[in-house]
């Protein structure tokens, strides 16, 4: 929330009921979005401009959006959907040619799940990394590697720390070999990209 520069004009993807819409409005920011739960986007539509029901990977709803948009948002989204990447490559054509991509996806490689696959556990729960609803799984470097091949181009990756614990000594020592290891997702500050210059390196 805080990347987002007050006034900014909005597209936010899957609000949710709007707890983020609230704070972007509260800021001067002129807000779309669109929202698959009917009555989440209800409570979130009271906030925004223009609230569409419907799924991002409809390209018709999808339509309803012409932008420029200043800043697109997508807060733990991405990895619900059957076709991120063409969904990314409908949703660039929205942002200004300067406009601002934040996306945010959680981390498969966290060290709860690296250890629940060494005991041979892969389990679906009610929420969390493998939360039930959830068809794709990344790692920051097949993140970063879903928003180049999508027209994006990378300005930063943020892994954020594991909240304090008793182990914050231990933690941040094994954080200087292993930076994403206790990082529950990634942060990712895009930038849209003419086709002619999409670049399939990943660093």
């Amino acid at each position: 929330m805080e990347q987002v520069p007050e006034k900014s004009v909005v597209l936010e993807i899957g609000p949710s009921s709007g707890y983020m819409t609230k704070i972007l409005a509260a800021r001067g920011c002129i807000v779309d979005a669109i929202e698959l739960n009917p009555l989440d986007a209800a409570k979130a539509a009271v906030h925004c401009r223009t609230m569409v029901v419907g799924s991002v990977e409809d390209e018709h709803a999808l339509s309803q959006f012409s932008g420029p948009y200043d800043v697109l948002l997508m807060a733990d989204v991405l990895e619900h959907l059957r076709l991120p990447g063409q969904v990314l490559r409908m949703l660039r054509k929205c942002l200004s040619p300067m406009g601002l991509g934040l996306a945010s996806v959680p981390n498969i490689a966290h060290w709860r799940m690296r250890l629940s696959l060494l005991l041979g556990k892969f389990e679906y729960t009610e929420t969390d990394l493998l939360d039930k609803t959830h068809l794709r799984f990344y790692t920051r470097k097949t993140g970063q590697q879903l928003f180049i091949e999508s027209g994006f181009s990378i300005e930063k990756t943020v892994a954020p720390p594991a909240p304090p614990s008793r182990y914050r000594g231990l933690h941040n020592m094994i954080r200087q070999g292993f930076p994403t290891l206790f990082s529950v997702n990634f942060i990712y500050h895009l930038r849209p990209r003419a086709p002619q210059f999409y670049d399939f390196r990943i660093t």
